[in-house]
């Protein structure tokens, strides 16, 4: 029995004064930005205080980092069906109440740590790790994984011919988002605490759950429109189009090429969730300052900015296997920077990289699953394809940091990354799209 999602309430989208899918374009880029808090970009600027206030180790933190976020990754293609069930709007509502509320804990973490200890006997750091464990869990399912998922995946399905130019906009915004947002956050944490900082962005994502119930539609149909607005003319240069088969979950994971273009999406995850995470260590050790490290996200993403727009935009002509295979070269690079970076050279190197890996990211982990597979199970399939880009960015923190550990530095990891983008290069030479088969 198909769900009523009410779609006209709290107005119909097929009176609004422009197509409504710009609309919902701006709608879901602001989504995929509420979930910074959720995101490893949002979290490394908070390392350093719950070190200190929860007493905890860096490898300490970074595992209970891994068993939540890895935990998260279990539950996201079951969220990816709930999403094909119930639609946009109330998946999103539903991911920013838990985000909300876990940020509100967050802010106590300490308080609460200490109280639980004092009623058991159990040590401060046993219960403060058991407990943000679990607070790990739940800011990295509801912000990474089931927020991202419902706006990604609602932008996509109000686009047809038109998809790459409306991901490039929103990608441009995103980039820029995600760039400030660490100087933004510790700048909040300078003025307050960072206690008061993750209270203050508790109430962000309570303004956010309004602004979604408001402006969130699944998809064009059920508001009595089509993709796009219109009917698009063909051109005559070749456009790529939707799936005429749709795939179901099963029949996609049967195909070779999903798990190349999963496990590529997911290195950029790994990556920049384990540099991220570490980002002030791994810059100090290298001679940098604090400043200097946070500033890197600046340049990265104006590099990304123009990747993404150029990538969306080439995306509707282009096959998805060349923008791949520079996706990879853009993590080759990110690979080689990080391995150099006490020379001067690998500093720009590692800003290129990332800035080629994170704008092409927004290409694949959006573009991709509709066109390969179809929109049907658009969500079941992406589910599965973001709990691999879950499970990446849960082990890399761990990772990075037993490698400073056991090495006293950080090139280690950017020597594996290497190679294991290798082997993804190679074999994303030899697949092509399921509809050509």
């Amino acid at each position: 029995m198909p769900i009523k999602r009410h779609p006209n309430l709290p107005f119909a989208p097929s009176k609004f004064p422009i197509f409504y899918g710009w609309m919902a374009m701006i709608a879901a880029t602001i989504g995929i930005i509420c979930s910074i808090p959720g995101q490893t970009i949002g979290v490394s600027v908070f390392t350093d205080y719950l070190i200190d206030a929860l007493q905890l180790s860096r490898d300490a933190l970074s595992s209970a980092y891994l068993i939540g976020t890895a935990m998260s990754s279990l539950f996201l293609t079951k969220a990816g069906k709930v999403y094909d069930k119930f639609g946009a709007r109330f998946t999103a509502i539903l991911a920013a109440c838990t985000l909300a509320f876990t940020l509100l804990l967050f802010s106590i973490s300490d308080q609460m740590s200490g109280s639980i200890s004092s009623m058991t006997n159990i040590s401060f750091s046993t219960i403060s790790f058991v407990l943000v464990s679990a607070l790990f869990f739940m800011l990295r399912f509801s912000g990474q994984g089931v927020l991202t998922l419902a706006s990604r995946n609602m932008l996509m399905k109000w686009f047809n011919k038109r998809r790459g130019l409306a991901n490039s906009i929103s990608s441009g915004i995103q980039s820029f988002g995600f760039a400030v947002a660490p100087l933004f956050v510790a700048s909040i944490i300078h003025s307050t605490n960072w206690s008061a900082a993750y209270l203050i962005m508790a109430a962000i994502i309570v303004a956010f759950i309004i602004f979604a119930y408001i402006f969130f539609r699944d998809n064009p149909e059920e508001c009595g429109l089509i993709p796009d607005g219109k009917v698009i003319e063909e051109k005559k240069k070749k456009a790529f189009k939707d799936s005429n088969k749709q795939f179901t979950l099963k029949e996609a994971k049967k195909t070779p090429i999903f798990w190349v273009y999963a496990l590529a999406i997911a290195f950029s995850a790994f990556f920049i969730t384990g540099f991220t995470f570490n980002v002030v260590s791994i810059f100090e050790i290298s001679g940098y300052s604090e400043q200097k490290a946070l500033s890197i996200f600046i340049p990265a993403s104006l590099i990304s900015i123009v990747a993404a727009l150029a990538g969306n935009v080439i995306s509707d002509y282009m096959p998805l296997k060349r923008i791949l295979i520079i996706y990879l070269i853009g993590c080759m690079l990110s690979c080689i920077g990080l391995s150099c970076l006490s020379h001067w050279s690998g500093y720009y190197i590692l800003i290129l990289g990332n800035g080629l890996m994170g704008g092409l990211f927004s290409v694949l982990a959006s573009i991709t699953w509709p066109r390969f597979f179809g929109q049907d199970h658009l969500g079941a399939i992406s589910g599965l394809a973001m709990s691999l880009m879950v499970f990446g960015s849960a082990i890399a923190p761990l990772f990075f940091s037993r490698i400073f550990t056991l090495t006293g530095s950080y090139q280690l990891a950017g020597i594996a990354g290497g190679v294991l983008v290798i082997i993804l290069l190679l074999f994303s030479l030899k697949l092509n799209n399921p509809q050509e088969d």
